[in-house]
């Protein structure tokens, strides 16, 4: 019986920690992004309805196809050669963001904004080329593409009402300055984070 006392009491505790702890503003969030780049997303909430995010991730190998033959054909190095395929080893991408958030003009349980705002990109690929030319029937090359610029974002964000979680949907624009200047690259996203309080 003092067992059961017991656990009933650690229970009870859990839920009034965890009351008290939701009873706060939630100024952290940490969770999956998916999409482009498709990863790990950190959230800090700041005062003034501002917000910084960042993100770790990767992306599909069979993504960017027409821009990675478009880069094959615009390098010096391959002039000459004739493009025939090419295969993304890896890619790895890096985000920071500076966001503003609005409530949402529509009258639901929980919080609902819109946010925008801008932040940088930087994405690191590993591409290997296959190409042909006239005295080559078929050979391979490897590059490594480096991308980095601005980017501007829009979305849309709801935290339950009763439990830390919050979903997210996303569009951005990025546009490049390392390698390709003036080269402007759509992606989007959806995604869920686990809210929380530092510490």
């Amino acid at each position: 019986m003092k067992t059961i006392y017991k656990a009933s009491g650690f229970i009870v505790g859990l839920s009034l920690i965890f009351q008290f702890t939701y009873a706060q503003k939630l100024n952290q969030g940490l969770g999956l992004r998916i999409g482009d780049p498709v990863g790990i997303s950190y959230k800090a909430y700041l005062p003034g309805s501002t917000a910084v995010e960042f993100t770790l991730g990767t992306t599909s190998r069979n993504r960017h196809s027409a821009y990675y033959k478009d880069t094959f054909n615009a390098l010096d190095r391959y002039d000459g050669l004739r493009y025939s395929d090419h295969d993304v080893k890896y890619t790895l991408a890096l985000q920071g963001r500076y966001l503003l958030h609005n409530p949402f003009p529509a009258n639901v349980e929980g919080r609902l904004d819109w946010y925008w705002g801008l932040g940088g990109q930087f994405r690191l690929s590993k591409v290997e080329y296959t190409y042909f030319s006239e005295s080559t029937l078929f050979a391979n090359d490897t590059k490594t593409n480096i991308d980095l610029g601005p980017e501007g974002i829009l979305g849309v964000e709801y935290e339950f009402k009763d439990y830390p979680i919050v979903g997210f949907s996303e569009v951005s624009l990025l546009g490049e300055i390392v390698d390709k200047p003036l080269r402007f690259r759509f992606f989007a996203a959806v995604g869920v984070r686990y809210a929380f309080n530092s510490l």
